[in-house]
């Protein structure tokens, strides 16, 4: 037939040596992520179908491992998976008698951002190689409000950051545009890449441009994050009679700048911010103090940025009892001062053993219920309820029925 389709010797011998190298040359494909890779030469259970390789998932972070699988290839067939080149560890699996394999392939820990990397699947017959993309860097910092976008210095915010290698040491470092990097702040990636912690965002100078910074340590992978610092006042104690000593940590204000702290529209104290545009003071409650709560209570504001913050205090009213142990039954004479002048006042017992644990928010008992004086105070005198547990603590309670505001001493049972 050869001889009949081609007179010319040389022209026949052309024509067999180019269907040889089609017969021979292995087949290479290069499939995109998600896709399966098909070659021909099926064989096992699969007879006259197309082998296909398909790995899982498409992409991942550094230092993680994927799942390489295939069907429709010959049974009892060698099969050499590598990542990119043989340099970074050839698993070699073996299809079984359906012509199946499945093999777990490690991804390296570092690489090179911008590159393309492939999946290599070879046996002696073709090869395949199909496209890998590693998870893109990203970091994201959550605060408070509706939104997740209030940033007030002194609060926690959430970090959350991809791309990472698994199981990899992270810095997070705070980064502004007045003041520069500030010491790292160590994390951990998980075994998927993922960063999850939670930071107390720190001082930053009112106005400068702030960001996040997450380096991991082995992948050299790097992301980052903008956020903007609102000041913020922090009281301690946040309730307490007249008399309290008050102590502020202040940030996110002016650096070297003058800060006025009001309490109750009072002037109260003044601090001075350093280089961070924070500062820390304390002021005592004054005797002018109206009780109860007060969200904006405590007002700080910086002279030269404008910058200000508020805080809750509850301003308690002061409250004695005598004596303050005894017997069930005893009469105890309640006396209290700063509650609201000609202002109504309930006294209770709390009993932690009725319904909660500690002072308030136990059982309560009415024990009297009266008007405090024009300045002011009162004096009262209540009996201890019979039946009471010997050996426990109890609770004398007062409550400001025009404010809300509190106070409780403890009583002992004998």
């Amino acid at each position: 037939m050869l001889p009949k389709m081609f007179p010319n010797k040389r022209t026949m011998m052309l024509f067999v040596s180019g269907l040889l190298v089609l017969l021979l040359v292995p087949a290479l494909l290069i499939i995109r992520p998600g896709s399966t890779a098909k070659a021909s030469g099926g064989g096992g259970g699969c007879t006259g179908g197309t082998p296909t390789v398909f790995i899982y998932p498409t992409t991942s972070s550094p230092g993680t491992s994927i799942n390489v699988s295939g069907s429709c290839y010959p049974t009892n067939t060698a099969v050499k998976i590598f990542f990119q080149n043989p340099a970074n560890g050839v698993v070699t699996s073996v299809t079984d008698q359906g012509g199946f394999f499945n093999s777990q392939l490690a991804i390296p820990s570092t690489y090179v951002q911008g590159s393309r990397y492939f999946v290599h699947v070879n046996t002696n017959t073709f090869s395949v190689k199909v496209l890998f993309t590693f998870t893109k860097p990203s970091l994201s910092v959550f605060g408070g409000g509706y939104n997740g976008s209030l940033f007030t210095f002194g609060s926690l915010v959430l970090v959350n950051g991809r791309g990472f290698a698994a199981n990899e040491t992270v810095d997070l470092v705070w980064n502004d545009s007045v003041s520069g990097p500030m010491k790292p702040i160590i994390a951990g990636a998980d075994s998927s890449g993922n960063v999850n912690t939670t930071l107390t965002l720190p001082s930053f100078p009112n106005g400068s441009q702030l960001q996040l910074v997450a380096t991991g340590r082995v992948s050299g992978v790097t992301a980052s994050a903008l956020v903007h610092e609102t000041p913020g006042v922090i009281p301690n104690p946040t309730a307490g009679v007249i008399g309290t000593t008050v102590t502020l940590n202040g940030g996110g204000f002016g650096n070297n700048e003058n800060v006025k702290i009001v309490f109750q529209n009072n002037v109260v104290a003044k601090a001075f911010t350093n280089a961070m545009g924070a500062f820390k003071t304390s002021f005592v409650v004054p005797s002018t103090a109206k009780p109860g709560f007060g969200y904006n209570a405590i007002v700080a504001s910086g002279q030269t940025s404008g910058a200000a913050a508020n805080a809750s205090f509850t301003v308690e009213p002061n409250l004695s009892i005598s004596p303050n142990q005894g017997p069930a039954g005893t009469f105890i004479v309640v006396k209290g001062s700063h509650f609201t002048p000609s202002g109504t006042v309930t006294i209770l017992l709390i009993s932690p053993f009725l319904g909660g644990s500690g002072g308030s928010g136990g059982g309560q008992t009415f024990l009297a219920g009266l008007t405090a004086l024009p300045n002011g105070t009162f004096k009262v005198t209540v009996q201890i309820p019979l039946g009471l547990l010997p050996g426990n603590n109890y609770f004398i309670q007062a409550i400001d029925n025009q404010t809300g505001g509190s106070n409780q001493v403890k009583f002992r049972v004998l």
